[in-house]
């Protein structure tokens, strides 16, 4: 920690840090953020809570909200209330995000030529600063390598969404073609939609995974005869590797089943064949079953749509 911990001094460093260029910038506002605060690794649920109260800044749990957060500052105090009825990740989320809309209206106190953002992009930079502030890069990195990108280990270790863990590693994993995305089962749809999709700025043009599984689109279905429909279906992951195909990625989809055994979440993970380190040491851990698309779907005896299923199919990256 460089300084006191108030919220007046932390406006201050910002304002002083090289001469307040970061101000206005979510992500590196969260790095210097960390900092000034000391923040090495993810906080626990605790310390999140103790490092607000540090900055003067009345904060706890409440009932009248049923989900998220709010900020208030009557008669000059500032206040965050979260929901006792989300869950820690989504309470450590919610502090940081109202943190940040605090801090950046105290920027705006401060400073009267600081340009004081408005929903919806208030709350955008609000989300991009909880992120940053939460995965420091490289306790991250090390943290995503340890576990092979195991959203599920991740999520138990560091008290983070699925939703929040796959966004960082589109974030710090930007240099290689990395396709991330969850699926959701929604009953109103009666579907698993795609809730979250990241792609690297190498994978912008990629169409295609493989002839089994096209890149998602956000609020998109899964597709009869995907990899993500066969992981469903069969209730197990499925691992695609294909080393006869030239470009083939490795894509690795992951179910997550309810206490009464049904698939209510899936994660799709897809890297460079080059790059399957990454995630082989989760794929070793789930014990994924490897396919490549010349063998019948794994998931047939329990489709229904097994005759129509166009299952071998060639794969790789298809680019426009």
């Amino acid at each position: 920690m460089t300084s006191p911990v108030s919220l007046q001094n932390l406006c201050r460093y910002v304002l002083d840090y090289e001469e307040g260029r970061y101000a206005d910038d979510p992500i590196r506002l969260g790095a210097v953020f960390r900092e000034y605060t000391g923040i090495q690794r993810t906080p626990t649920m605790a310390k999140t809570v103790d490092l607000v109260r540090s900055l003067g800044i009345n904060i706890k749990t409440v009932d009248y909200l049923k989900t998220g957060g709010t900020n208030m500052s009557p008669k000059g105090s500032w206040h965050i209330h979260y929901s006792a009825k989300d869950k820690p990740a989504t309470q450590k989320f919610t502090i940081f995000h109202e943190l940040f809309e605090v801090i950046h209206r105290s920027i705006g106190d401060m400073e009267h030529t600081f340009n004081v953002l408005k929903d919806p992009q208030l709350s955008q930079a609000a989300d991009r600063f909880a992120a940053a502030v939460l995965i420091p890069p490289r306790f991250f990195s090390y943290k995503a390598t340890e576990t092979g990108c195991d959203l599920v280990k991740l999520a138990e270790d560091l008290e983070l969404s699925h939703q929040c863990l796959l966004i960082a590693l589109g974030q710090h994993f930007g240099e290689i073609p990395f396709v991330g995305a969850l699926y959701e089962h929604r009953l109103d749809a009666g579907d698993f939609i795609a809730t979250v999709v990241v792609k690297t700025p190498r994978a912008r043009r990629i169409k295609n995974l493989c002839g089994l599984q096209p890149v998602p689109l956000r609020n998109g279905h899964s597709q009869t005869g995907s990899l993500v429909c066969a992981a469903v279906t069969g209730g197990y992951p499925v691992l695609w590797r294909s080393t006869r195909i030239e470009d083939s990625p490795v894509i690795l989809v992951r179910p997550l089943l309810s206490a009464g055994g049904q698939p209510y979440r899936v994660i799709l993970l897809a890297v460079p064949s080059e790059e399957f380190g990454m995630i082989s040491l989760q794929a070793e851990t789930i014990e994924a079953i490897p396919v490549n698309g010349d063998l019948p779907c794994p998931a047939e005896k329990k489709c229904q749509n097994s005759n129509n299923c166009i299952w071998k199919s060639r794969g790789g990256y298809d680019e426009y």
